[in-house]
């Protein structure tokens, strides 16, 4: 009874994680779509600058310049949040794997390697050769 009841732990837990990894992806899925709606944005709004400023003679080109250096900032900035979410997502997702492996006595699905070596199931290794002199 007691060893049905742990098989059940292990599977409400294989589960979760599970869901927890599904929806990892989902969010990675998404914020990536919101880098590139940024870009898309950052796009139009520089088209739109750049046609202002064409016809707008009483800037200097610095000036011109300033305006699009500023544009360009705030929209790496805002990429370069929204990619920082994207990377803890994903390595919330390796400390998940990682976890996983560690719990269930592998080591990421190696066959026979050094702890956190992967080693293909069909590796073959190299034959030795001695040098002698």
């Amino acid at each position: 009874m007691n060893n049905l009841l742990e098989k059940a732990k292990s599977m409400s837990k294989v589960v979760v994680d599970s869901g927890a990894k599904t929806m990892l992806k989902t969010d990675i899925v998404f914020l990536e779509r919101e880098v590139k709606t940024r870009k898309q944005k950052f796009g139009v709004e520089i088209y739109d600058l750049m046609a202002q400023l064409e016809v707008d003679d009483g800037m200097s080109v610095e000036e011109k310049e300033g305006k699009i250096r500023l544009a360009f900032d705030q929209a790496r900035k805002d990429i370069a949040v929204i990619q920082a979410k994207i990377d803890c997502k994903k390595e919330e997702m390796t400390t998940m794997q990682v976890a996983e492996a560690f719990a269930s006595g592998t080591s990421g699905g190696s066959s026979g390697g050094a702890a956190g070596v992967e080693v293909p199931a069909d590796h073959q290794p190299a034959a030795a050769t001695i040098v002698t002199d």
